[in-house]
């Protein structure tokens, strides 16, 4: 089927089709898979998801913009590599998160760290790897960052999310 991308052009997606009356994708029989490593099983066009990743970056090409992938969407290493080698950051909300998108290649530079039950230890990790930026949620939890960040001897880079006109209780 057709969809037209972010950048106004046509993109095919046929990740999977039938071919022979076989369900197949990225040119592999399903089928084929199920009888290595059997079933259930999560299969993945590895396809359409780098040509996703590349209809948002060519929508904003020429501008300062760092699309990121939410880990908690899969966590699995390929997936978040696969995103990663595509030019995409990664989106995360807790250290384990992190580790993985470092695992999996992403670069620190390239991490944000959202969520709201950030732990102090948590937050001293991200310091160090030198993450690119912290979601923070509260005043007390700038502040909690601060003081961390202030003990390493680091200065914690930080986005602020502000909800107008919200009050939270």
């Amino acid at each position: 089927q057709r969809r037209a991308s972010a950048a106004g052009g046509d993109l095919r997606m046929s990740a999977f089709h039938y071919h022979q009356g076989t369900l197949h994708t990225d040119q592999v029989a399903l089928a084929d898979i199920a009888a290595v490593v059997g079933t259930p099983t999560y299969v993945y066009s590895a396809s359409a998801m780098r040509a996703s990743a590349q209809a948002f970056l060519d929508a904003f090409r020429g501008e300062r913009v760092l699309f990121c992938y939410a880990v908690k969407a899969n966590s699995n290493l390929a997936v978040i590599r696969l995103f990663a080698q595509a030019g995409m950051g990664a989106d995360t909300v807790s250290g384990g998160e992190i580790a993985r998108a470092l695992a999996a290649g992403v670069p620190p530079q390239r991490i944000v760290y959202a969520g709201i039950a950030k732990t102090d230890d948590e937050i001293r990790m991200a310091l160090a790897e030198g993450i690119l930026q912290f979601n923070v949620e509260s005043a007390q939890e700038l502040r909690r960052i601060g003081e961390l960040a202030a003990a390493m001897g680091r200065t914690a880079p930080v986005a602020l999310r502000i909800n107008p006109d919200v009050d939270a209780g």
